[in-house]
């Protein structure tokens, strides 16, 4: 059979192609590079920036098991290639409030940005070591009352990279955002973030915010005062399984969507699973903004465990952030949602003591737009307009108030004629699930 000239051009460069990613990701890390360390008597910030200048290129880099080292400046890689970051020892971010806030108001907002391909990072097994310590406790009791977070407070971590796994990644107490992960093709696993508050509640301080494509989180424990996952667009193919989530959490999120109206949302095939939400906000949660634009199609919450969550599975198109003010937007506009499932969920929801600490506004901005809230909502749905929402399917949702009154639910605009597997009458009332 013959083939065209150009066609058979293509398969030469795709083979090409294959042939090159296939060496550039078996290329071999031959220089070990030991991070130096004043094991906490001075900032060693300087040494570790020379060591990731210094060994950039097929590398691996060791911070010592045991050894505690001072990151009292931002670090900032950003032409890795193939490097491994062997993170064994513990790293302890500036405890000066005043001091931080000087280097993140004078434009470096993020302490940790590493970019580049095949960036791995692995930790130890033993769970006392590889901290990155950054002493948000004091930070969250500063705010004052009724305010988001006092100001200057930076991203813990830039992450961007491709074909690289995270490894026992553990973050202590982080200030605000933990980590940014951006890339493809990256498996996250066994990762401890702890921003549980023994005071003041510790606002934004997000897990893991993604974009990307393939990208996996498994088996990993996240307790925080924002999302667990919060997937932006452009995102494609990401997996959140066997994890377990709380504190004050707001869950496994998407969006939020549409803020600017002109940035089109693309996203497809996220797969929530096998989870369980402790003393959480939200559970699962999609939020978008009226006015914007763009779809969400093929996602899936199965197998959730709830044990005193507040909204455990919450859907708006009309999200409210009580920190931001907006133009005129076209109300009829929305991020469209397409083939939703929720199967599988159990527990309770929190009856007693709904809500969390991060209201600072009236009303509330979590119970903004819910009028006549009974705090027994298995499901809340408010899609913007008729158009906006497309095949969801809720299945098998066993959630129960703690009151142990029936559940309810809160729906709006669901039609049975675009959702006809629904599962429920898109009314508000009592809640039955076939």
């Amino acid at each position: 059979m013959l083939i065209s000239r150009a066609a058979f051009l293509a398969s030469l460069f795709s083979s090409l192609s294959l042939a090159q990613n296939a060496e550039e990701t078996n290329r071999p890390r031959n220089r070990r590079c030991v991070v130096p360390s004043s094991n906490g008597t001075r900032d060693d910030s300087s040494g570790i920036s020379s060591v990731f200048a210094r060994c950039a290129t097929d590398s691996v880099i060791v911070f010592e098991e045991g050894v505690n080292y001072n990151v009292f400046q931002p670090i900032k890689a950003t032409n890795l290639s193939n490097v491994e970051i062997q993170m064994y020892g513990n790293l302890h971010l500036p405890q000066n409030i005043s001091e931080v806030q000087k280097i993140v108001n004078g434009g470096t907002s993020t302490w940790f940005t590493f970019k580049g391909p095949r960036l791995d990072w692995t930790g130890p097994e033993d769970v006392n070591n590889g901290w990155i310590h950054s002493y948000g406790q004091a930070w969250w009791d500063a705010n004052p009352p009724n305010e988001t977070g006092i100001d200057g407070r930076p991203h813990l971590m830039g992450y961007e990279t491709s074909q690289a796994t995270i490894k026992y990644f553990r973050s202590g107490k982080p200030i605000a955002w933990n980590m940014k992960l951006h890339g493809e093709d990256i498996a996250v696993s066994h990762a401890i973030v702890d921003a549980s508050s023994t005071g003041s509640f510790p606002f934004n301080t997000d897990a893991f915010d993604v974009k990307g494509t393939n990208i996996r989180i498994t088996d990993s424990i996240m307790y925080n005062g924002d999302d667990a996952i919060a997937v932006g667009s452009e995102s494609h193919d990401i997996v959140f399984e066997r994890n377990t989530i709380g504190y004050q959490s707001h869950g496994m999120s998407i969006g939020s969507l549409g803020k600017d109206a002109s940035d089109f949302a693309n996203i497809t095939n996220l797969r929530f699973e096998d989870v369980t939400v402790v003393d959480a906000l939200y559970a699962a949660r999609f939020k978008s903004w009226v006015g914007g634009q763009g779809l969400v199609k093929n996602v899936t919450w199965k197998n959730i465990r709830v044990y005193n969550v507040t909204f455990p599975i919450f859907v708006t198109q009309s999200y409210y952030d009580q920190s931001v003010s907006r133009g005129d937007v076209d109300t009829e506009s929305s991020v469209m949602m397409e083939d939703f499932t929720w199967s599988d969920f159990s527990g309770s929801i929190n009856s007693y003591q709904p809500g969390d600490g991060s209201c600072a506004s009236d009303p509330c901005w979590y119970n903004s737009g819910l009028s006549n809230l009974q705090h027994t909502e298995a499901v809340i749905i408010e899609c913007n307009t008729e158009k906006s929402c497309k095949n969801f399917v809720a299945k098998n949702i066993q959630l129960y108030p703690q009151t142990l009154e029936p559940a309810s639910v809160i729906c709006l605009n669901a039609t049975t004629e675009l959702n006809p597997n629904l599962g429920f009458s898109c009314s508000n009332g009592t809640f039955t699930s076939p």
